[in-house]
């Protein structure tokens, strides 16, 4: 039975507790959904294609879910907190349940990446709110919160590390609407557990539903996804199949508008302004768009050119990946070691080295007749950089804002991410081809190891200043 610590004592002046360990285990459940719906998708879009006879929306039902999470993560944050955090947490729930129930039956790509976006907001509730729910709990029985949080943490580590996996089986038993089924009962299980452990909301003040709009910032939201949708339009008629120029000359006034909206804004829904007060933070998220950039070129790249040029199946595709979470994990515990003694630019070093290395391997060394256990072993290697790059790029944004910014930075930090992951279906989209050489994997390979070459030489540089300035 897990102990009740809101009547223990503090002893000198330290938390008596951790919180009971029903509650993380209870929010984790759904903090998975986000990590798990992003990973198992990796191995169904090949035949989400032939299913819609196009190839060209693979990367648009990608960077749909990410786009939608880009706005959804933060704007939850806030809704945690005018509305309480565990009904905004099954209010998510919710939003997912509608989007994975229509999920299987939309007829066409475009009604897809119109589900995927629902289903991006409502997956991306849980983790903030999840924060929340802890925040309180911990300051309301007096116990350290350290214990929980490393709980939702691991559950991301490891949906992250076998939702590939489980997402081949899904599509071998079930096709590629499995991915959106798997959904059903995890939201029905999640929920029990939340109404079940999860204590209930305290009482707010009301206040006017207008006033509660305008603090979540409508405006900006609307901003950035046109923003980041002109991007995506642009960058994806690079190839000369669409206006390119149009979409990209408009990309900028709206990038000018929506920084100018957020510095004027009263709450705004992004704090650019911290990108000039603290300029090592703004190196830090352009830093984490580039290595979120690499890793989703394999997270997604990879799966589809095993499938469409090798012919693996869904499954053999999921086990292959497999490596590159399960050593992406294993790095993640080095670099956690290693960066109690280490400055974070050194952990950067290696993973930007690992970068190179690996994408040099899938560049130069992999083709349409490897043996399998040579791409084993490239996924490993692929699986490497994350951890140290995550890692240190986490401690230098500890390092580079006051305390009192830690919770916008961390918001504007996880935007990178999705930025990251949404160029990175762009990068995939122009490189792999069935009619090119390898199938385009060498285009890719080369595309990693030029962003580690990058990343490398920059992390070397800054390395370099460092250590000049200790001397």
């Amino acid at each position: 039975m897990t102990q009740d610590v809101r009547s223990t004592p503090a002893v000198g002046g330290e938390p008596p507790s951790s919180l009971p360990r029903r509650l993380p285990w209870s929010l984790g459940s759904g903090t998975i959904l986000l990590g798990l719906n992003s990973a198992m998708i990796a191995v169904a879009l090949v035949p989400m294609a032939a299913e819609f006879g196009d190839a060209g929306v693979i990367a648009w039902i990608v960077s749909s879910l990410y786009i939608a999470a880009a706005v959804g993560s933060p704007t939850a944050g806030r809704l945690a907190d005018l509305l309480g955090p565990r009904r905004t947490y099954l209010a998510g729930l919710a939003i997912v349940l509608v989007a994975s129930t229509l999920g299987p039956f939309v007829p066409t790509a475009e009604l897809m990446i119109a589900d995927r976006v629902l289903l991006g907001l409502g997956a991306s509730v849980q983790f903030p709110a999840a924060m929340a729910i802890i925040r309180q709990q911990a300051e309301r029985r007096g116990a350290r919160p350290t214990g929980a949080i490393g709980v939702i943490a691991l559950c991301g580590q490891t949906t992250a590390a076998l939702g590939p996996t489980t997402g081949g089986l899904v599509v071998l038993l079930w096709g590629w609407q499995g991915i959106f089924w798997v959904n059903l009962p995890m939201v029905a299980l999640c929920a029990t557990l939340v109404l079940a452990f999860v204590p209930k909301d305290a009482r707010r003040p009301r206040r006017g539903g207008a006033a509660q709009l305008a603090s979540l910032d409508p405006l900006g939201m609307l901003l950035l996804v046109v923003t980041l949708v002109l991007l995506m339009l642009g960058l994806l008629s690079l190839d000369g199949a669409g206006p390119a120029w149009l979409f990209l000359a408009a990309f900028v006034p709206a990038l000018a508008l929506f920084v100018w909206r957020e510095r004027r804004a009263a709450s705004p829904f992004v704090d650019v302004t911290l990108m000039t007060r603290y300029p090592q933070f703004a190196l830090t998220c352009l830093r984490a768009v580039a290595t979120f950039v690499s890793f989703y070129c394999v997270f997604y790249g990879l799966p589809q050119w095993l499938e469409a040029t090798r012919g693996l199946d869904a499954g053999l595709t999921g086990l292959l990946m497999l490596p590159v979470f399960g050593v992406g994990a294993l790095s993640t515990w080095t670099a956690t070691r290693l960066g109690a003694r280490w400055h974070p630019r050194e952990l950067l070093v290696i993973g930007s080295s690992a970068m190179v290395v690996a994408g040099a391997a899938l560049a130069f060394a992999t083709g349409p007749d490897a043996p399998l256990w040579w791409l084993a072993i490239v996924c490993a290697l692929l699986g490497v950089p994350n951890g140290f790059n995550n890692l240190g790029n986490q401690l230098l944004l500890h390092r580079a804002v006051p305390a009192e910014a830690a919770g916008s930075s961390s918001g504007v930090y996880r935007t990178a991410q999705y930025i990251g992951a949404s160029l990175a279906a762009v990068v995939v989209a122009h490189t792999l081809d069935e009619s090119a050489p390898a199938g385009g994997v060498h285009a890719m390979g080369a595309a990693v190891c030029v962003i580690g070459a990058v990343l490398l030489a920059a992390s070397l540089v800054a390395l370099a200043r460092l250590r000049r300035g200790r001397s």
